[in-house]
């Protein structure tokens, strides 16, 4: 329910019931009441730590990266964007990325930028139009696997280096 249908209510309700002026406390008990649900109504805006590597170390983008990248599936399902082999295509305003993560337009600007020298991200953006974004998945899937890589190398060393004494080898799971 956004304001404009509780602003509605609230006069409705004013109409339909007189409301008796409250006192100092009361009032302040409302507004603190009204902080709190405010506050707590917010969506949560969380990110994946590894991202911040993947991008350069922009904690801005790798929240922009997780933002979009956690949305995928249900963008895809819903037909509002395209995953075409290696590329993930979808539109996004400026407004809704705002409102959805709290980046303002200039930090997203700044994100992009530093996303699409990290040859993560596309954009075409034509003056009046929404902004379409192409996510180079095989590119993130390659930065991935290059930060893995001491982990990788720390699990070869690891005394349960054989694929059968892993939890996550094939073998391994059929023996449970």
């Amino acid at each position: 329910m956004g304001l404009p249908h509780l602003a509605s209510a609230s006069n409705q309700a004013q109409r339909a019931v007189h409301v008796a002026p409250l006192d100092a406390a009361q009032d302040e008990q409302l507004r603190e009441e009204a902080r709190f649900l405010h506050w707590f109504g917010q969506d949560t805006v969380s990110f994946n730590r590894g991202y911040v590597d993947i991008a350069g170390g922009n904690v801005v983008a790798a929240l922009w990266l997780s933002f979009v990248l956690e949305r995928m599936p249900h963008e895809v399902r819903a037909q509002r964007a395209v995953m075409d082999g290696h590329r993930y295509s979808f539109t996004m305003t400026g407004a809704e990325c705002e409102h959805s993560t709290g980046i303002t337009r200039a930090q997203q600007a700044s994100c992009r930028r530093h996303l699409q020298l990290q040859g993560l991200l596309q954009v075409d953006a034509q003056r009046g139009r929404t902004v379409t974004y192409t996510v180079h998945l095989d590119q993130l899937r390659r930065r991935m696997a290059e930060h893995a890589q001491p982990l990788v190398a720390a699990l070869r060393q690891s005394p349960v280096a054989s694929p059968a004494a892993s939890p996550f080898s094939p073998r391994a799971r059929r023996g449970r």
